[in-house]
């Protein structure tokens, strides 16, 4: 009788546990990781002899406490002619293409289109010779090597604005395919025209972010160096941020330098 009052107790004992405390233990399982995966890694694909991809992260100038970065002011005191080369060049008119269903409602896609153009036609402007066409949608969802330079919005790794994926073929430097991917987790604006820091919305602007991720379709490498902060090709952005829209001399070099 002892032995089966016992057993009793222990029953009870763990039936009260399983009811008085299933919140806390769902939460133990299923608390969520800092840092989620977000797609499949597409530096891990595999790819076609001769060809390599490179990604550029496009990163908040200061992570904490804003996730949205510091906007700089300019700084006229600072030389503006510096570039790097990433190593390739686009082999002539480059045909990309929108997902339009990806685009933040904040945005929408019709100003999406024009700001990823004005952002195109900011390059085009420093050097003819680079040709963008508008090919009209896609349907991708994510950076791929599947012969379409897409342009998207992705929920993408907490530390990244946006990410541009390059293939290109080692043997002749030229690019094989570009993805960019802006962040979806991110407020995202197309500000009214202007320059420098804006504090009109708490967003990073389409056309200041994307006017530098198309840098690097045309092979420009990030700049990172603080004196180099007033440049388009400056690694770092943050919300409110509209200087990137405009070329500084030494992008407009850097694109000149660039083989045709």
């Amino acid at each position: 009788m002892k032995i089966r009052n016992l057993l009793v107790s222990v029953m009870c004992g763990i039936t009260l546990f399983v009811f008085l405390t299933p919140f806390s233990f769902a939460q133990t399982r299923g608390r969520p990781q800092v840092e989620e995966a977000v797609e499949e890694d597409p530096l891990e694909h595999p790819l076609p002899p001769g060809i390599k991809v490179r990604a550029f992260i496009h990163r908040p100038r200061v992570v904490e406490p804003s996730h949205l970065g510091t906007c700089l002011p300019d700084n006229p005191t600072t030389p503006d002619t510096n570039y790097g080369l990433a190593g390739w060049h686009l082999p002539g008119p480059i045909v990309w293409r929108l997902n339009p269903s990806s685009v933040p409602g904040s945005v929408g896609a019709s100003a999406a289109r024009a700001a990823i153009d004005a952002a195109f036609d900011a390059w085009n402007g420093a050097d003819p010779s680079k040709v963008f066409i508008d090919g009209g949608n896609t349907k991708a969802k994510g950076a791929r090597f599947d012969g379409v330079n897409a342009i998207l919005w992705k929920r993408i790794g907490a530390s990244s604005i946006a990410v541009t994926y390059v293939w290109y073929y080692t043997a002749t430097g030229e690019v094989a395919e570009v993805d960019t991917i802006f962040n979806s987790r991110y407020p995202w604006r197309v500000f009214p025209p202007g320059d420098g820091c804006s504090t009109l919305f708490d967003a990073y602007d389409v056309l200041n972010i994307g006017t530098h991720e198309i840098g690097h379709w045309i092979g420009l490498d990030d700049l990172y160096n603080d004196a180099d902060r007033d440049l388009t090709m400056y690694g770092f952005g943050a919300g409110g941020e509209l200087k990137k829209r405009s070329l500084a001399t030494g992008d407009i070099n850097g694109a000149n330098a660039v083989a045709p």
